[in-house]
């Protein structure tokens, strides 16, 4: 064995080439330059993103939750005499989940939809589950999707400024903004992730 080897030798002294005030350190970066600049405004533009991308998933993942907990409420309905008190109950379950699609739609004001669809779909199906159960107990006919879209058409205060915002896609058939009535609708969402 050489004397390189036994101590280590070569692996320990390949940065000896260089002063130890000039190592491999790298250069000083303008930040003031074209591309810094363009690189952090990418940067805040992604930290949002993905910052509004994980609001969503808990918007989601809440309204999931309380639907989910409504459709067992309405499991427990055994008997005529306390069918309504509970019908009662999920009913004001489900304004407090539409409270949330409100808060998801206000996330999604001027967004395209479609880049933050799968942090609110399993939370909107749930919803959509929890609905139709609801009105089935109710009616004992199946919901239509105008009927669902109708309960999340959100209006706005009375002194014309917009408390409640609209969840927009983009630009296709069917899809609507808010009419000149002050109404706006969440509802033109629900067909697309419904079929997804």
């Amino acid at each position: 064995m050489s004397n390189k080897e036994g101590s280590g030798g070569f692996r320990k002294r390949k940065h000896d080439n260089f002063p130890h005030n000039q190592r491999r350190e790298g250069k000083d970066v303008n930040s003031s330059s074209p591309v810094m600049l363009a690189f952090k405004s990418f940067q805040q533009e992604l930290d949002a993103r993905h910052d509004k991308y994980e609001r969503l998933v808990k918007l989601s993942r809440d309204i999931t939750v309380e639907s989910k907990r409504t459709i067992f409420l309405l499991h427990r309905i055994t008997s005529a005499p306390d069918m309504e008190e509970i019908l009662t109950e999920s009913e004001i379950k489900l304004d407090g989940v539409r409270q949330k699609i409100l808060q998801v739609a206000q996330e999604l004001s001027g967004e395209d939809m479609h880049q933050f669809h799968r942090a609110i779909t399993t939370g909107l199906q749930e919803y959509v589950e929890a609905v139709s159960f609801q009105h089935f107990i109710k009616t004992r006919s199946l919901i239509s999707m105008d009927e669902i879209n109708k309960q999340l058409v959100f209006t706005t205060e009375d002194n014309g400024t917009e408390n409640k915002t609209e969840k927009k896609r983009s630009p296709s058939p069917g899809v609507q903004g808010p009419s000149q009535s002050g109404r706006t609708s969440v509802s033109k969402l629900l067909p697309g992730i419904l079929t997804t």
